[in-house]
C-alpha cells in the first residue's frame, strides 16, 4: 500500500461499513414485511368479487377491481418510497466518501482537473435507483397482468383470499429485489467511474514522470542538479504514482 497504507484502510473500511448498511437496509426483516396490513385489505376486497373475465365484465366491475389494485400500489408506495429515499441517502454518502478520499490524497492536485465532472456523475443516483419499487407494483398490480388476472378469475372465497395475500407478498417481495439490484448497479456505476478516473489519472502522472526523469537526465549529465534536486525530481513523481495506486486498492 505505500507510504500511506494504513490512512487508505482506514478509509477503506469506512466506506465498506457504508455498502454494508445498505445491504442489511435492502435485507431488513422490517422492510420485506412491509404493508401486511395493506396486503390484508387488498386480499379481503379482492375475496369478495366474484370470478372476473376481463374480456366480458361490464366496465363497472373492471373499473372496482383496477381501483382495489392501484390503491394496494399507492398505499404501500407511502411507506416504500421513504425506503427508497434511504437508499439513496446511503449511496450518496458512500459515494462522497469516494471522493474524500481522491482530495484528501496526497498529491491530490494532480487530480483537480476533471474531479468536478466525476463530482457531476453523483446525480446519477437518484436516476438509478428511483422507481425500484414503483416500477414492478405498477406493472405487476394490474389487469393487464396474467398471473393478477387468474387470481381475479377465481370464485369469491377463502382460496382465492389466500392467492390474492401470497401475489401481494411475492410481488412486493420482486418490488424489493428490483430496488436492490437498482442500489448494487448505481454503486458498481460509479465506484467504476472512479476506477476509471483513477486510472487515468495514474497513466498522466506516469507520464509526467518519464517527462520529469527525461529533464533530470538531461540536466544531471549536464551537471546542472545538486544531490537534493536530483532527489526531488525522481522520487516526487514516483511518490505521486504509489499514492494513486493506494486510493485503487481500496476501491477493489
Amino acid at each position: 500500500m505505500g507510504l500511506f497504507g494504513d490512512f487508505f484502510r482506514a478509509v477503506g473500511r469506512t466506506v465498506g461499513r457504508v455498502v454494508e448498511t445498505v445491504g442489511d437496509a435492502i435485507g431488513s426483516t422490517t422492510i420485506s414485511d412491509l404493508g401486511w396490513k395493506i396486503q390484508d385489505a387488498c386480499a379481503e376486497r379482492v375475496a369478495s368479487e366474484k370470478s372476473y373475465d376481463k374480456k366480458e365484465a361490464n366496465i363497472y366491475t373492471t373499473e372496482r377491481l383496477n381501483e382495489i389494485l392501484v390503491s394496494f400500489s399507492e398505499g404501500y408506495l407511502q411507506n416504500a418510497t421513504l425506503f427508497e429515499k434511504e437508499c439513496i441517502r446511503l449511496v450518496e454518502e458512500y459515494y462522497d466518501k469516494l471522493i474524500g478520499v481522491i482530495e484528501s490524497a496526497p498529491g491530490g492536485s494532480y487530480s483537480a482537473a476533471n474531479l468536478k465532472a466525476l463530482k457531476n456523475g453523483k446525480g446519477r443516483i437518484t436516476k438509478t435507483i428511483s422507481g425500484g419499487i414503483r416500477e414492478p407494483l405498477a406493472k405487476r398490480m394490474s389487469l393487464d397482468d396474467t398471473e393478477c388476472l387468474g387470481i381475479l378469475k377465481m370464485d369469491a372465497g377463502v382460496e382465492k383470499k389466500k392467492a390474492m395475500k401470497d401475489f401481494t407478498q411475492k410481488v412486493t417481495e420482486e418490488a424489493l429485489n428490483n430496488l436492490a439490484k437498482n442500489v448494487r448497479d448505481s454503486l458498481n456505476d460509479q465506484t467504476e467511474d472512479i476506477q476509471d478516473y483513477l486510472n487515468s489519472i495514474s497513466e498522466e502522472q506516469a507520464k509526467n514522470m518519464r517527462v520529469l526523469k527525461e529533464r533530470f537526465d538531461k540536466m544531471a549529465g549536464d551537471n546542472e542538479l545538486e544531490q537534493w534536486d536530483k532527489e526531488k525530481n525522481c522520487i516526487l513523481p514516483l511518490y505521486i504514482v504509489d499514492t494513486s495506486d493506494c486510493v485503487c486498492q481500496i476501491l477493489k
